[in-house]
């Protein structure tokens, strides 16, 4: 257990001193009106911010899990389900909040989590939304899970934009945390070495562009040269600043005098760190951190054979237990708070994303049912077209008939040329 002290400096960021902290089921956490000394603590905002590496992976992962549609089922039987849109379940899944998609709730939602390693959203009553609920996200930095000492949320603790701190009964809430107790284990601090690595290179490489990028080297002046006045030595150290960044020389050739050499000195030079490689290297190691290949971020050159098996990866191999996590949770604690009678459950649309183009699809289905399967509106209707008289009937060429041709782009084989 992490006890706090009043004042101090902690993930780089300062936060003023407190005077009364506050306890709960032996956590102890101190409110702060301006920065909840939860974010202070994993200083989250500022890995994404500053760390590509981070924001590349996670923006990655939830950009492509919150544009996967969730969709209401009614189970009718074991092999036997009804998808259902008319539910308040179904309504509040399409339209989380006033003026708010669901692609950008499901996208703070996973950011929250892949950050923190812990997400939570409010059921609420609303008027205003065709559902009469709104799902409210609690930010993570304004949010603690409380523990009853067996791994299980006893309450919700809540830091509101006004500093009032309160403690909530989870029943009215959706959440999600990782391992290592209620609150999880942020991977940020697990990858804190590495990404304090990765920003060291950068202020490095900062440091050598802002200074012109100069060769590492000295310049000698023999013994025997004549003795330096204070003007002449000011003049030429003047001399030598003008071919640095920002002294109008920048690239000239600079001119000794009185027998001065240059002697290169044997120190790192930007290409000696290999700068490009580090960074390759940080975008693999928070890749691998999350479970997402490195090839699918740019981190490392990767082929694949086609679009098709590169969806089959992305949605069922790397992304696939994101989403089967998603699911469950939603299932678990949200299904029930809306659906009494138990028939209802939450399901990812993924078949949404591994669908090919409209071209495979016709190829594939017109070859399974063995003849046309869209009528002539219905074909009018994907051109934004307007529909015609007639064109509701479903059309099959005479070449095809039951047990005859696979798809009316088939030919029959000539008969003159067949063997007897």
């Amino acid at each position: 257990m992490a006890v706090f002290s009043s004042g101090g400096q902690l993930a780089g960021l300062t936060f003023p001193s407190l005077s009364t902290p506050w306890q709960a089921d032996g956590t102890v956490i101190v409110p702060d009106p301006g920065i909840p000394l939860v974010e202070a603590a994993s200083d989250a905002p500022g890995v994404w911010r500053s760390q590509p590496s981070v924001r590349k992976v996670v923006d990655f992962i939830a950009r492509n899990i919150a544009s996967v549609p969730l969709h209401v089922f009614e189970r009718r039987g074991d092999t036997d389900r009804r998808r259902v849109t008319d539910h308040p379940l179904a309504v509040l899944l399409a339209e989380p909040g006033p003026r708010v998609t669901p692609f950008r709730f499901w996208h703070g939602v996973l950011v929250d989590f892949l950050l923190h390693d812990r997400w939570c959203a409010q059921l609420l009553p609303n008027a205003d939304t065709n559902s009469g609920y709104e799902l409210r996200r609690i930010p993570a930095s304004r949010m603690r899970l409380l523990d009853d000492g067996w791994g299980q949320v006893a309450a919700v603790h809540i830091v509101d934009p006004d500093g009032q701190a309160a403690e909530h009964d989870p029943a009215g809430f959706v959440f999600d945390h990782g391992w290592g107790g209620a609150n999880g284990v942020p991977p940020t601090e697990t990858l804190a070495d590495i990404l304090a690595e990765s920003a060291e290179a950068v202020r490095y490489r900062r440091g050598v562009w802002k200074n012109g990028a100069r060769v590492p080297l000295v310049i000698q002046r023999p013994a025997e040269a004549p003795d330096w006045s204070d003007a002449s030595r000011n003049r030429f150290v003047e001399m030598w600043r003008r071919f640095t960044r920002g002294g109008g020389m920048e690239g000239g050739t600079p001119l000794l005098e009185d027998g001065m050499t240059v002697e290169k000195v044997d120190a790192f030079t930007p290409k000696d760190t290999q700068d490009i490689e580090g960074r390759r290297l940080t975008d693999a190691e928070v890749a691998s951190a999350y479970h997402i290949a490195p090839e699918l971020v740019g981190a490392r050159e990767g082929t694949y054979s086609n679009i098709e098996a590169y969806r089959q990866m992305l949605y069922r191999d790397a992304l696939g237990p994101f989403i089967t996590q998603l699911e469950q949770t939603c299932n678990a604690l949200l299904t029930p708070q809306l659906d009494r009678a138990g028939q209802l459950y939450v399901e990812a649309n993924i078949e949404a994303k591994l669908r090919g183009s409209f071209e495979e699809q016709a190829r594939i289905l017109q070859a399974a049912v063995g003849a046309p399967w869209l009528t002539r509106n219905e074909a009018r209707g994907r051109t934004n077209l307007s529909a015609v008289e007639g064109g509701d009937e479903l059309i099959t060429p005479l070449n095809v008939t039951e047990g005859g041709l696979a798809s009316p782009l088939d030919t029959a084989p000539d008969e003159s040329t067949r063997e007897s």
